[in-house]
């Protein structure tokens, strides 16, 4: 707990550095309107504050920048948050409701987040396995080959060739799209291969070997489709080279390196999963002393009340939160209307 003239000069040191990025010194604090404060006493009360860890001299002659410890406080105790105007809310709708299945609705989100912020964003994808299957189909491509056409929740098309080990007619994809689109149609993709797998014993033993093998392959076909190989999308990496205290290469390439490598910043998107609400993960809380300097926001979106995944963005920790923060929030919102809208629709 700060004292009202901690409090003052710590909000107004913060606001010095966000805006302008210098350390900030007692002179020019006890300056500034509504201090009324000798330097000396500016002096005193920021050694107090450096006491207790919220700033600190990055050299010995320098004023005084936050630590993340201060950055923390500030972000939890004395920012206020305006709502982004109505016009902005719409724009952000109109420019992704333009887009023609979930795949690119997330894409489009995750681009745009990084245009209207000036930072790198983030989107946690949605778990393949909980997906609608909502249509099977087999193309004849050659005398052993078959085209698997996939459909899911939104009309998102996905295409697999597999190859077999004997010739087939038309009338056997027929007859094997039938059988499962039977089982499997207004399952997930996780509960249309568990189907698969229990009846595969019944399938091998009740149907032809080609209806058997190309079961098998379409089961083959959902196992990769459920295995997320990209696990989150990231746009605008270059923003990071607008900011000075990132630009360094050695910086960059440890944090274009940690976005590819995933491992690290999934960990934080996971645990942002469980959140109900925006959170803001500054310096070390980020997991990894790579994203020291750096701030990362997160907020879950969500459909009906289950959250689908995470959408947030990485930038300097010395960012304009008051302007973000309802940009991160607005944008999640709007990206799980829009989801739940294609559910709908699609039921």
């Amino acid at each position: 707990m700060l004292n009202d003239r901690s409090q003052l000069l710590f909000k107004n040191l913060m606001g010095l550095y966000l805006n302008e990025g210098k350390p900030v010194g007692s002179t020019t604090l006890a300056k500034m309107p509504g201090v009324g404060l000798s330097s000396a006493t500016v002096r005193n009360v920021l050694a107090d504050l450096e006491k207790i860890g919220l700033i600190h001299a990055p050299h010995t002659s320098a004023g005084r920048v936050p630590t993340d410890e201060g950055y923390r406080l500030f972000i939890d105790s004395m920012l206020t948050y305006k709502p982004l105007s109505e016009r902005s809310s719409l724009s952000i709708r109109n420019e992704l409701s333009s887009s023609s299945n979930q795949d690119d609705l997330l894409e489009s989100a995750s681009k745009l987040l990084s245009g209207i912020t000036g930072m790198t964003s983030l989107i946690l994808m949605p778990k393949k396995e909980q997906e609608i299957l909502r249509h099977i189909d087999f193309i004849q491509l050659g005398a052993n080959r078959v085209l698997v056409v996939l459909v899911f929740n939104d009309q998102d098309v996905q295409n697999r060739i597999i190859e077999l080990d004997k010739a087939f007619s038309a009338d056997d994809l027929q007859q094997t799209a039938n059988f499962l689109n039977t089982q499997c149609i207004g399952k997930t993709l996780a509960e249309a291969k568990q189907i698969l797998m229990g009846r595969m014993d019944m399938i091998r033993s009740t149907t032809n070997d080609f209806m058997s093998s190309i079961v098998t392959a379409t089961d083959h076909v959902l196992e990769e489709q459920i295995e997320q190989k990209m696990p989150f999308l990231v746009s605008g990496k270059t923003n990071l080279l607008n900011y000075q205290e990132l630009a360094s290469s050695e910086k960059l390439k440890a944090l274009f390196t940690a976005f590819d490598e995933h491992t690290d910043m999934l960990s934080l998107l996971d645990k942002s999963m469980q959140a109900d609400h925006l959170q803001v993960f500054v310096g070390s809380e980020c997991g990894n002393d790579i994203y020291q300097g750096c701030s990362v926001i997160t907020s879950p979106y969500e459909v009906e009340g289950e959250v689908l995944g995470v959408l947030g963005v990485v930038g300097p920790s010395r960012m304009n939160y008051e302007k973000v923060v309802p940009k991160v929030d607005v944008t999640a919102k709007i990206l799980g209307s829009l989801l739940k809208k294609r559910l709908i629709a699609n039921v």
